[in-house]
């Protein structure tokens, strides 16, 4: 894969002055930060797995359009209140991987698709971002409402499967199942294209559509989405009767 540009997801190294963090495990990855006294982590309600005993949650009030967006209208921040160091353990509520974005390493904004965001450390501001084009919000697999993060910190999206980046060139397109988007930097463009003929539409597995991805930019791919993963275990339908 890295020969055609694609990379495995490696963990970011924390920015210069970010709350360090560590990311543990294969599969269901577990995120561990340090918190010095007065540092602060936000998550998403249900994300704790353990926190040192001088570690604080203060539940906050996201706004209503948060539920737009796959998530609920409630945040948590973990926030070291003490005089020594503590420590807050993160785990996504779907199990899979913990996707680091330093946004200053993005242009400072990260498209995500609807219900991805998990944490973030330092200046990050997520809000709605509305898909317009009635092709690519009905056959894209992002939807109409989508995830904006903006500002100067570190952004944490779970995924599923293995996850691969990859950053575009100017003009570059790649074609990707519409299941299997995580997100992508805002200079990048993202559209529609049919899959082929009608043989191809109805028996070649990938339904009418792909999703186009043009840069430049980043992207993070994702081989099993939560989606995907659900309708691959679901039990099959009872026999009619």
């Amino acid at each position: 894969m890295a020969a055609l540009g694609f990379e495995i997801l490696v963990p970011a190294v924390p920015l210069p002055g970010a709350i360090p963090f560590t990311i543990t495990g294969a599969e269901s990855q577990v995120i561990s930060f340090s918190l010095k006294p007065g540092k602060r982590v936000t998550g998403e309600p249900g994300t704790m797995l353990l926190m040192s005993d001088n570690t604080s949650t203060d539940v906050k009030f996201g706004g209503c359009q948060r539920s737009c967006t796959g998530e609920g209208c409630c945040i948590v921040q973990f926030h070291n209140k003490a005089q020594e160091d503590g420590f807050v353990t993160l785990t996504p509520n779907f199990p899979g991987k913990v996707v680091p974005i330093q946004l200053p390493d993005v242009g400072n904004t990260f498209i995500a698709q609807g219900g991805a965001y998990f944490a973030s450390t330092g200046d990050v501001n997520v809000t709605v971002d509305c898909d317009c084009n009635c092709c690519s919000c009905c056959c894209g697999g992002m939807g109409l409402i989508r995830q904006k993060a903006s500002g100067a910190g570190t952004l944490f999206l779970n995924a599923s499967g293995t996850v691969l980046t990859k950053t575009l060139d100017a003009g570059e397109k790649l074609l990707v199942d519409t299941d299997s988007v995580v997100g992508f930097q805002e200079s990048v463009k993202m559209g529609v294209e049919s899959s082929g003929g009608c043989c191809n539409c109805c028996c070649g597995g990938e339904g009418m559509f792909n999703t186009t991805l043009t840069g430049p930019g980043l992207v993070v791919i994702q081989s099993m989405s939560e989606g995907k993963y659900k309708r691959a275990v679901a039990p099959p339908p009872p026999p009619p009767k």
